[in-house]
């Protein structure tokens, strides 16, 4: 269930979506963004936010603007990668399934930038994803349907690295005038006038195994990420941030400069943030090691070497230095005490 939307914050990655948007019709979003007390500079700043309400007025203020009420929806959804909602990417992106990726998404719906409550129903030997408009503000609920389900799709094609697998689309309000549009942006069978807004797949579909899948490590990494983000929510957002940039491809734990260029940010830039939050790029990758290897020595089986494998180290005897320094043990001992 998600919270009211007065009590709803989120980062303003989806501001900027709506900016991009705006800018391929060259319409300029500041104007929208100051009438909303909103201060333009706030969109390029990391781990920023907005209230939902805020936001929800920039949008209403934009949908009055001539040419963009019906269908506009459909250009800013499928703006919406898997980056652009941080953690909650990261969690489903680690998922071994569509539907485990979906099941663990609508618990953390309030992570996402959606004033619309998604449910996750089987019937009739289909799956579907059910998006409920009716709390959504009138003038606002085209829009939202249009943005919300192209973006469905759109994390549903990065998830599965290829188009994504819906099987039909329904809209609770009535056929466009031109549905072509809506055709070139579903590209399935599509009904109107239905009595729910849904994203319908075949019956396993959803229980194809994810291309990044890993069903040990992708599990420790979605775990490990959880309680590391419960530790540093009471931080900093922009810590967050950044934790989800490091841990998007399980075993593989980037470089400043590469998450610095993920997040759209220099090298020296991250390196400020990072201390104006009080931590360094190396000690946040190290305590991250520090729970995965952990997580790995108590709960896998994993030998030493394996799991210094799985953590990036070119030599077991750096990962057993490294461990004994985190630890005060050898990561051997550590497994032998976690099992006996």
């Amino acid at each position: 269930m998600l919270n009211p939307i007065n009590r709803r914050r989120w980062p303003v990655n989806s501001l900027g979506v709506l900016r991009d948007a705006l800018r391929a019709r060259a319409i300029d979003i500041e104007p929208f963004l100051i009438a909303a007390g909103i201060e333009p500079a706030l969109l390029d700043q990391p781990g920023g936010e907005v209230a939902a309400t805020a936001e929800l007025a920039v949008i209403a203020a934009c949908l009055r603007l001539p040419g963009l009420g019906e269908g506009f929806g459909l250009e800013v959804g499928p703006r919406y990668r898997l980056a652009a909602y941080g953690v909650w990417g990261f969690a489903l992106l680690a998922s071994p399934t569509m539907r485990s990726a979906l099941t663990l998404g609508l618990e953390y719906q309030d992570l996402t930038f959606s004033i619309m409550p998604i449910s996750f129903v089987s019937a009739g030997g289909d799956d579907a994803l059910v998006f409920d408009d009716a709390a959504a503000p009138p003038a606002l609920q085209r829009f939202m349907v249009e943005r919300d389900l192209t973006a469905a799709l759109r994390i549903s094609a990065d998830l599965w690295d290829q188009s994504a697998d819906c099987r039909a689309v329904s809209f609770r309000f009535p056929a466009p005038a031109d549905p072509r549009p809506y055709e070139r942006a579903f590209g399935c069978p599509l009904h109107f006038g239905a009595p729910v807004n849904a994203v319908y797949y075949a019956a396993g579909v959803l229980d194809r195994p994810l291309p990044q899948a890993n069903p040990v490590l992708a599990a420790l990494h979605v775990e490990a990420c959880h309680q590391r983000l419960r530790s540093l929510r009471g931080e900093d957002a922009f810590i967050e941030t950044v934790t989800a940039a490091i841990l998007a491809r399980p075993g593989h734990f980037p470089g400043m400069e590469e998450v610095a260029a993920q997040l759209g940010l220099s090298s020296r830039s991250l390196r400020r943030r990072l201390e104006d939050s009080g931590i360094g790029y190396r000690d946040l990758v190290a305590r991250l090691r520090q729970d995965l290897a952990c997580a790995m020595l108590r709960e896998t089986g994993l030998g030493v070497e394996a799991v210094a494998e799985r953590l990036g180290y070119a030599e077991t005897a750096s990962f057993t230095h490294a461990f004994r320094r985190w630890t005060g043990d050898s990561p051997g001992r550590f497994a032998r005490k976690r099992h006996q």
